[in-house]
């Protein structure tokens, strides 16, 4: 078996797993990759111990129809391809990198006719015999997902779903029971476990209370308010996208210093519920304002913020940071970067983000980024751009500016950084000096994204 990975987020590799023959548990070897959520790439759901399990205690049959979500690496997608035909799987996440990932991994093993989409289950009711789901991080959205997943199998159909006892799997197998019945435990090994459900008929009165909830059906959102520079913002939000329960620190750190310009081009990187493009927005009434996220769910979220505040010089691109508005050039780049790669922390997003904007960017142009401060942010932007401003530093976070000099580098160079090359030895020192930004106390600009713990560098 060949997985795709993407170390570094420069350029995809494949690393080798033994083949995955039988019922009997695969050896579902990968290198890792970070997490899905925000704009980082997916973690490797398909090689981990859960998958293992879910190989193991599964039970499918040739032809059924398989649907297997989240679909992490893809690893898992391949074993369900091997039990029926690649015609009949299914892959399905809401992360734009997941999906890239999986695609790949499938196609380098052969199954190029599964259906790997960026998507959830259940719109069309598709009627899947069997699905695999593996646990993801954030309770409500496991909640989610089976609810979507119920749609989508059809009654007597199975799912297995397996996940780390640390994670969360117990409470996860109880809140799915309450929607598909009674749970069959088939396993344990490596502190994960591994349980079956067998869907019922639908429910003739109301679903549980849990499941009722808004942002868990298609088209619903909870909705909440801020305010920031003296203006009140609307936000929608579902289960998986960050700070979907009020505006994090880190981001209203921001909020109060970012200085917009009436005629700025600004992207908002890792957009969110799309709080900073909205308040970007509001200023640049000249410009126009890109807002991008890897998930789903996060740009469904922020084009209903978008037009909840009747923003009309805003668009929502999903899609893999820079990646997605090929040949864009912006005069002001913002982002409260996720860094969490599973439950570890990495800047490796970040790296990546910085060294895109550079190329991104037009001469004179700013980047602007809100991080926790025991990330050397200050020092990457340094390398890139030749220097970096502190605006401001709390005991937890600290906002930092760098602008991208008038003199051009080599057209080499802009390639390197465009693509998001390694910036090599770019002669630079970091100059924090507090308040050094030419900050305009009548414009600003927002953002909300993800990651500490799934959310991001601003979490609370």
């Amino acid at each position: 078996m060949r997985l795709a990975v993407r170390p570094g987020f420069v350029g995809w590799q494949y690393t080798s797993a033994p083949e995955v023959g039988g019922t009997s548990a695969p050896e579902l070897r990968g290198t890792s990759a970070p997490e899905v959520r925000g704009t980082s790439a997916p973690e490797v759901r398909g090689t981990g111990q859960a998958a293992r399990l879910i190989a193991h205690h599964a039970q499918i049959e040739r032809g059924q129809q398989v649907l297997v979500c989240p679909c992490g690496d893809g690893g898992l997608g391949v074993w369900a391809a091997s039990q029926t035909d690649a015609q009949h799987v299914t892959l399905l996440d809401t992360n734009f990198i997941a999906v890239q990932t999986a695609s790949r991994s499938m196609a380098a093993n052969g199954c190029s006719e599964a259906r790997v989409e960026v998507a959830l289950p259940g719109a069309l009711g598709e009627g899947y015999d069997v699905a695999l789901m593996q646990l993801p991080k954030g309770r409500e959205l496991a909640r989610l997902l089976f609810l979507h997943i119920f749609n989508a199998v059809r009654e007597g159909g199975r799912l297995y779903l397996a996940g780390p006892n640390k994670g969360g799997i117990k409470s996860a197998i109880n809140d799915c029971a309450k929607l598909f019945g009674p749970a069959t435990v088939l396993g344990y090994k490596g502190g994960n476990r591994v349980a079956s459900f067998s869907r019922g008929a639908a429910s003739q009165g109301s679903l549980p209370e849990i499941y009722r909830v808004p942002g868990m059906a298609n088209g619903t959102y909870r909705q909440f308010q801020i305010e920031a520079r003296g203006r009140t913002y609307a936000l929608c939000t579902r289960p998986g996208v960050f700070a979907r329960r009020g505006l994090d620190a880190g981001t209203r750190l921001l909020l109060g210093l970012l200085a917009v310009r009436a005629t700025d081009t600004v992207l908002d990187l890792g957009c969110g519920c799309g709080i900073i493009g909205i308040f970007a927005a509001s200023l640049a009434v000249e410009g126009q304002v890109t807002l991008v996220d890897v998930d789903l769910l996060a740009c469904e979220c922020a084009r209903a913020s978008l037009a909840l505040n009747l923003v009309e010089n805003a668009r929502v691109v999903l899609g893999d940071g820079l990646a997605a508005v090929p040949g864009g050039r912006f005069t002001l780049v913002v982002s409260n970067p996720p860094f969490h790669i599973g439950h570890a922390m990495s800047s490796t997003v970040a790296e990546a983000f910085i060294r895109q904007a550079f190329g991104a960017l037009e001469p004179r142009g700013r980047l602007v980024m809100v991080a926790n401060r025991f990330l050397p942010y200050d020092r990457l932007m340094a390398q890139v751009f030749g220097s970096v401003a502190t605006l401001a530093r709390t005991g937890r976070y600290h906002v930092l500016r760098s602008e991208k000099g008038h003199r051009r580098r080599s057209r080499r160079q802009e390639g390197r950084y465009a693509r998001g090359d390694s910036p090599g030895a770019c002669n630079a020192s970091s100059s924090e000096a507090a308040g050094a930004d030419d900050v305009s106390r009548g414009t600003a600009s927002s953002r909300s994204q993800r990651s500490v713990s799934g959310e991001s560098a601003g979490a609370s």
